[in-house]
């Protein structure tokens, strides 16, 4: 191959993996430096390229054909990282469930991890799935399944259809279940205290109990919580395996 086709190469498989390191956990913290995913993206790509094989791309005949082949490299990467934060997001919701519940939903705070709004319990999820990936070299897993989506996605080979659009729908859909399942032990407590301070109010009806179920609410909320602990990061741990596969399966859909 002459060597203006493989630096032609280099930076198509470098798109895909820059597009990945943007919005990628845990590589999108904002806390990351921009330099330091700059040598991230280019480390790794410098590391893959020789796995790509030349006689499955398909080369661009043109400028133009090479700018639209780098925007399709460029949108992989990104659907790769966002179905690879998907793991984070469940975490959140259950978070933003598990606030909602307990009383904390109110007391919403600006999480420089998410960039964005979040409770307490939210900040806390986020915060412990990122701990857990790296624990556990989840992240060497989600770079593993990003190398083999050049076997399965040839560079300039994408194809984006109602069949991808289905696939990330059932990947979304299966995050939120997960969250959903993650939040439901502690929802079940708050409602079994819920209908106990509604028992409470018909038989005293002089107790506030409006009044009284914030402090029971958050000292059996974060009871359970703690006792949750050790089992979420077996679950998130698990949730490590479910991205890989779901990463496999979008790239399965755009191939």
């Amino acid at each position: 191959m002459p060597a203006a086709e493989q630096f032609a190469l280099f930076f198509l498989v470098l798109a895909r993996i820059s597009a990945f390191f943007a919005v990628g956990p845990p590589f999108a913290i904002p806390g990351v430096p921009g330099p330091v995913k700059v040598a991230m993206s280019v480390a790794v790509a410098a590391i893959v390229f020789p796995l790509v094989s030349p006689e499955t791309a398909v080369y661009p005949e043109d400028g133009w054909a090479y700018i639209f082949a780098l925007v399709r490299e460029t949108l992989v990467g990104l659907a790769v990282g966002f179905t690879a934060s998907l793991m984070l997001s469940a975490l959140v919701f259950a978070g933003s469930l598990i606030d909602i519940h307990i009383g904390f939903f109110m007391s919403s705070i600006f999480d420089p991890v998410s960039g964005s709004m979040a409770g307490i319990m939210s900040r806390f999820m986020h915060l412990l799935g990122l701990a857990v990936l790296l624990a556990f070299n989840g992240h060497h897993m989600i770079i593993a399944a990003l190398a083999r989506s050049y076997a399965l996605v040839p560079v300039n080979t994408a194809q984006a259809g109602g069949e991808s659009a289905l696939y990330l729908i059932k990947v979304f859909a299966h995050m939120i279940s997960i969250g959903v399942q993650i939040a439901a032990p502690l929802i079940a407590v708050m409602l079994v205290i819920d209908i106990t301070l509604g028992l409470l109010a018909r038989t005293a009806p002089q107790i506030n109990v409006f009044m009284l179920g914030f402090p029971i609410k958050i000292i059996f909320g974060l009871v359970t919580l703690s006792v949750m602990v050790p089992v979420l990061v077996r679950v998130i741990y698990s949730l490590c395996g479910v991205i890989e596969k779901d990463i496999l399966l979008i790239l399965k859909g755009i191939a």
